[in-house]
């Protein structure tokens, strides 16, 4: 409408009148209002929004240790079948426990073996590591080595790794392979003895199925227990059908002692036995 109406006042000048006649008044004040509707509205452009970036934070970068003696910390020669590769010394941590790190690579083959010295100031700062850190790996996989206790597990790059503290030292072996490297574990054993302490496994009644027993230190999924023997049918978690008897055991022979391994050290376990007479209160019936 407006683009039509702009024409039409081309066709017929508009004329600037001091007295403009009673009749023509409201056609005039019609016309005004008009051309003050199509005027184009100024448009404010809002200043633009300033781009922060956002910091990157980025780690620091290790410190060495210039006036350490790597040597003091690891065995800095070959340990046959494996040659030195190289050594380093630098400032660590575990979270806000600060620590030297001592490292030595050696090779042999195809195979690497790294190790870790972490030397802590106090004993109690490696026991709050070994009590976070590495709990469920020193539970889940102690053993027993030569007179010495140490802790195994594969890392997520499928390597073998072996700790164990002594003193204030925390020693890490891990060999790039799906098993450990026991010259270099058996080497660093003989400099570092280790002190690992495990709360071993007791099983009350060993393999007697006729009397109910109990077994500290039997591994639940990822909880440690002291379980006491049980028939099936009175197991909770069967009730709830959070259980399947692996081995088919049913209701009304099933029992489920708990056992410990060979080696007291590693996790305990529930056993499943068929009692040929039924189960009752924990035990097979005699009778």
């Amino acid at each position: 409408m407006c683009y039509r109406h702009k024409m039409a006042l081309k066709r017929q000048p508009f004329l600037i009148v001091t007295s403009v006649p009673h009749y023509m008044k409201k056609r005039y004040w019609l016309l005004l209002l008009f051309l003050a509707a199509c005027a184009p509205v100024p448009q404010i452009i809002p200043e633009p929004t300033p781009v922060v970036e956002v910091p990157v934070i980025r780690e620091p970068a290790p410190v060495r240790i210039l006036h350490g003696n790597i040597g003091d910390y690891v065995i800095g020669k070959a340990i046959q079948p494996f040659s030195l590769l190289s050594t380093d010394a630098i400032y660590d941590n575990f979270a806000i426990i600060p620590v030297e790190r001592y490292d030595a690579r050696y090779q042999s083959d195809s195979i690497t073996v790294l190790v870790h010295v972490f030397k802590f100031s106090t004993r109690e700062e490696l026991d709050v590591v070994l009590n976070s850190e590495f709990y469920h790996i020193i539970n889940r996989g102690s053993s027993y080595h030569k007179g010495h206790t140490v802790a195994l597990y594969l890392t997520q790059d499928n390597h073998r790794a072996v700790i164990w503290s002594s003193g204030t030292e925390l020693v890490f072996v891990e060999t790039f392979a799906d098993y450990a490297a026991q010259e270099i574990v058996g080497a660093y054993l003989a400099e570092y003895p280790s002190d690992l302490e495990i709360t071993q496994c007791i099983d009350s009644d060993g393999d007697e199925h006729f009397m109910k027993g109990s077994a500290t230190r039997v591994l639940i999924g990822s909880t440690f227990v002291e379980w006491t023997d049980t028939c099936l049918r009175d197991f909770a978690l069967y009730r709830n059908k959070q259980y399947v008897s692996r081995k088919g055991i049913t209701e009304e022979d099933g029992l489920l002692e708990g056992r410990c391994e060979k080696d007291s050290r590693r996790p305990g376990f529930i056993f499943e036995y068929a009692c040929p007479r039924g189960c009752a209160d924990g035990a097979c019936k005699s009778a």
